[in-house]
C-alpha cells in the first residue's frame, strides 16, 4: 500500500460522546468502505479547512488520542448536511485504508506518530509538516513516516 499521500490528520468525535466515531462505516458505501466524514462549521468558518485536503490525500484520524482509522479523500466536493444539526453540517467522502480491528484497544496516538504531540481538539485537518514535534521527529526521515505508520498499523 502506497502511503506516500500520508500527510494529514484530524480529531474526530462521535456525536453521542461515548461510543467511537465511523466505527460503523455503513453510511454511505459499505462495500467499498466509503464515508462522510463532518467538520464542524460554525457561521461557514471552517469550509476553507475543510476543502484543503486534496483528492487522494491520505489523513489519520484520532479520537481520544488513539489512532482509529486512515482514510482517503476522494474528491475536492464539501457537502452540506442539514440532518447533522447546527454545528457539524458540511462533510466529505473519504475511503478507510485502516481501520482498527480492536475498538476496545486501537493504537495510541504516540505509538503511531513515534513522538507526543498535543494536537488540538478543534476537529480541522491538520497538515502534518505544520506541527513541530512531528517535524522535529520526523523531517529528516524522507518517508519514514509514512513506512513506519505502515509497520504500526501493519498496512499492506
Amino acid at each position: 500500500m502506497d502511503l506516500n499521500g500520508l500527510i494529514w490528520t484530524k480529531n474526530v468525535k462521535p456525536i453521542d460522546g461515548e461510543h467511537w466515531a465511523y466505527q460503523s462505516i455503513l453510511t454511505i458505501h459499505p462495500e467499498l468502505k466509503i464515508f462522510a466524514i463532518h467538520w464542524r462549521n460554525l457561521e461557514n468558518k471552517d469550509e476553507i479547512n475543510a476543502k484543503t485536503p486534496q483528492e487522494g490525500e491520505l489523513m489519520i484520524l484520532r479520537q481520544r488520542s488513539k489512532v482509529t482509522h486512515v482514510v482517503q479523500m476522494l474528491n475536492k466536493q464539501l457537502y452540506p448536511d442539514g440532518n447533522a444539526g447546527d454545528e457539524f453540517n458540511i462533510y466529505r467522502l473519504v475511503q478507510v485504508i485502516w481501520m482498527t480491528n480492536d475498538w476496545d484497544h486501537p493504537p495510541d496516538q504516540s505509538k503511531v506518530f513515534d513522538c507526543a504531540i498535543n494536537f488540538p481538539p478543534n476537529g480541522k485537518a491538520i497538515r502534518l509538516e505544520k506541527v513541530r514535534a512531528f517535524q522535529e521527529r520526523w523531517s529528516t526521515e524522507g518517508l519514514g513516516f509514512q513506512q513506519h505508520v505502515q509497520s504500526v498499523l501493519n498496512i499492506h
